[in-house]
C-alpha cells in the first residue's frame, strides 16, 4: 500500500510544483490514487458523490451568501465611503490613514469573511490616497496585507464555515471564538502601527485632528455596517437564525443599501453577481478537488495510520500544537488556504481528539496559521492580490508584512497558553 501513497502524493507535488492550478493539481492526483485501488468506473462514481455532496452542503450555501454581501457593498462604493468615514474617526492617532487602514479592515471583515476580498477592497481604495500623501510604502502595504487577513477571523468567516463543515463543529461556536482573537489583533496591528510612526516621524505625516463633531458624524456615517454587524452577529449568538440563513439576509440588506447609495443600477448588481459566481466556483471546485484527494488517503488507511503512530510514541499536547502549526506554516507557503485546510483536517481531527485539543480553539489557531500563509511567499494570496492592485514592487509589500507575521505568532502563542481567549465567549452565550 506504500506504493501508491507515494504515488498519489508525488503527483500532486510534482503538479503542483509545475504551476498547475491548486485545484486541478490535487483532484488529478486523487483520482490517480483511487483509480490504483478501485478502478477508473468506481472512482468515477465516488467522485461524482464528493461533488454532490459538497455543492448541496447547506451549511457552504452560506459562502455564496457572504461573498455577495461584500461585492454590493464594494461594487456600490459603500466601502470606499466607510474609509472615508474610519480615516476621520482616527484622525490624531499616531500613523494617520495606516491606522484607518486596520479600522476599516476591522469593519469590512464583519460584513465580508474573505481575507483577499477585504485586502483588495483598502488596497484600491485607501491606498491611492496614502501613496499620494507620502507614507512609508513597506508600512503602508503591509498595514492593508496584514489587515485584510482578519477577514477570515474576525466573523463571518468563510474559513470557519469550511471547518465547521469538515471537522463537524458548530459554526456559531467558532465565530464566536474568532471575535477576541480577531479584534485582539486588529489592537495589536494597531498599536505597532502607532508605536513605530511615533519613533519614526518619517514613517507618517502628521494629520490634523478633526473635531469630535465631525469625528461623531462619520462614526454615525457608519450605521450600515453597523445594521450588517448586528444582525449577521446577533442572529447568530441569539439563536434565532443558522450561518446560512443570516447570510441571506445580511445580502438582502446589503442589496438593500446599495440601492440607497446612489450607485445602484442592475450592471452594478451583475457585477456583483458574477464576481460572486467566480470566487465561489473556485472556492467549492477547490474543496470537492481536496476532498478527493483526502478520500485517496482515507481509502489508503493514513489517517488511522498517523493515529496509531501518535498513540505509540505517546506525544505530548505540545508536542502535536507544534506539529500542526509546522504544517500549516509549510503548506501556507505553496498551496492555497482552504486547499490546505480541506487536505489536513481529515488527519488533524482525529490526531486532535487524541490529544483532547477542543477543535473550536483548534479552528481559531488552524484560521491564524491560515493568516500567516497568506502572507508567506512564495504563494501568499494577499501579498499578490495587493501587488497587483497597488502596482507596487512585491518585495515592498514582503517586507511590509514582517513585522505584523510577527504579531500573529504573538497571538498564537497566547492562544496556546490562555485558550480562553477563543473560549471564553462560545462557553459564555453556547456553553
Amino acid at each position: 500500500m506504500l506504493g501508491p501513497i507515494v504515488l498519489t502524493l508525488a503527483m500532486a507535488v510534482l503538479l503542483l510544483a509545475a504551476g498547475v492550478w491548486v485545484g486541478v493539481g490535487l483532484g488529478l492526483s486523487g483520482v490517480f490514487g483511487l483509480g490504483q485501488v478501485l478502478g477508473l468506473e468506481r472512482t468515477l462514481d465516488i467522485v461524482g458523490k464528493i461533488v454532490w455532496e459538497q455543492n448541496t452542503n447547506f451549511v457552504l450555501l452560506a459562502i455564496p451568501m457572504f461573498i455577495f454581501m461584500g461585492e454590493l457593498l464594494f461594487q456600490s462604493g459603500i466601502m470606499s465611503k466607510v474609509y472615508l468615514r474610519a480615516a476621520t474617526v482616527v484622525t490624531g492617532l499616531p500613523g494617520g490613514l495606516l491606522q484607518a487602514n486596520i479600522f476599516a479592515c476591522t469593519i469590512f471583515a464583519a460584513c465580508s469573511g474573505s481575507s483577499v476580498a477585504s485586502a483588495a477592497t483598502i488596497g484600491s481604495v485607501g491606498y491611492p490616497e496614502i501613496s499620494k500623501r507620502g507614507y512609508n510604502t513597506p508600512i503602508a502595504l503591509g498595514s492593508i496585507a496584514a489587515g485584510g487577513t482578519l477577514g477570515i477571523l474576525i466573523p463571518p468567516s468563510i474559513i470557519f464555515i469550511i471547518y465547521g463543515s469538515l471537522a463537524d463543529v458548530s459554526v456559531g461556536k467558532l465565530f464566536l471564538a474568532g471575535l477576541f482573537p480577531g479584534l485582539g489583533l486588529a489592537a495589536l496591528f494597531s498599536l505597532y502601527i502607532g508605536v513605530r510612526c511615533l519613533l519614526n516621524r518619517g514613517l507618517a505625516p502628521r494629520v490634523d485632528r478633526s473635531s469630535m463633531i465631525d469625528r461623531l458624524r462619520a462614526l454615525a456615517g457608519l450605521w450600515e455596517m453597523a445594521v450588517l454587524v448586528v444582525v449577521v452577529l446577533g442572529g447568530i449568538y441569539a439563536g434565532v437564525a443558522s450561518p446560512t440563513e443570516v447570510a441571506a439576509l445580511g445580502a438582502s440588506l446589503a442589496l438593500l443599501f446599495s440601492m440607497g447609495s446612489g450607485r445602484f443600477s442592475l450592471a452594478m448588481v451583475w457585477r456583483a453577481g458574477l464576481a460572486t459566481v467566480r470566487q465561489t466556483s473556485m472556492i467549492l471546485f477547490i474543496i470537492f478537488t481536496a476532498k478527493i484527494l483526502s478520500m485517496t488517503l482515507i481509502y489508503f488507511r493514513v489517517p488511522s495510520a498517523v493515529v496509531a503512530w501518535v498513540d505509540t510514541h505517546d506525544l505530548t499536547f505540545a508536542h502535536i500544537f507544534l506539529a500542526v502549526a509546522a504544517i500549516y506554516l509549510l503548506l501556507g507557503m505553496f498551496i492555497e488556504g482552504i486547499a490546505m485546510m480541506v487536505l489536513t483536517i481529515p488527519f488533524i481531527v482525529p490526531v486532535m481528539a487524541v490529544a483532547n485539543m477542543d477543535p473550536v480553539w483548534m479552528g481559531v489557531v488552524i484560521c491564524i496559521l491560515i493568516e500567516v500563509g497568506l502572507l508567506t511567499p512564495p504563494v501568499g494570496l494577499n501579498l499578490f492580490v495587493l501587488q497587483g492592485v497597488t502596482k507596487e514592487p512585491i518585495h515592498d509589500v514582503i517586507i511590509g508584512t514582517m513585522p505584523f507575521l510577527i504579531i500573529q505568532f504573538l497571538m498564537i502563542a497566547a492562544l496556546y497558553y490562555w485558550p480562553e481567549i477563543a473560549l471564553f465567549l462560545p462557553r459564555l452565550v453556547m456553553g
